[in-house]
């Protein structure tokens, strides 16, 4: 009886760990790709506004669709290590994650979904064109 007891006992803490386990969230390393359309609507690229996740280890690249090199330029802070990101026509600029944001607040950390820090962006265009798209670092 004692044995049997011991056994159930046993059981229940693995399946409790398995359970534990699997809600964990893993770290998605995914990476975000807009393209530079080179059109005013929507802010010239097919996704205006993204979203990268510091502790997700999501990153960001920008696949440019227009006819002429383009840049990606932060007027003010950066969230990324290089200011001014260059993308020649038909190339992706390399996955650049958030290394410059600055980390959340212990209140921001209990709201993974929540943007707490906001920047702006400029896609300016070697044809002249140039577009105010933006983005957001969350925990």
């Amino acid at each position: 009886m004692r044995k049997t007891i011991g056994i159930l006992i046993g059981c229940i803490l693995l399946c409790g760990l398995a359970m534990a386990a699997m809600l964990a969230e893993a770290p998605s390393n995914a990476t975000v790709t807009v393209t530079i359309i080179g059109k005013p609507a929507p802010d010239g690229v097919d996704t205006p506004w993204f979203v990268l996740s510091k502790s997700l280890g999501e990153t960001v690249s920008w696949t440019n669709a227009t006819a002429s090199d383009c840049r990606v330029i932060y007027t003010g802070p950066s969230p990324f290590d290089k200011n001014v990101i260059t993308i020649p026509h038909g190339a992706t600029s390399d996955p650049k994650a958030p290394t410059n944001a600055p980390g959340p607040s212990d209140e921001d950390k209990k709201h993974p979904e929540r943007v707490y820090k906001h920047y702006k962006y400029s896609v300016v265009c070697d044809s002249g064109d140039v577009f105010d798209p933006g983005n957001g670092i969350r925990p």
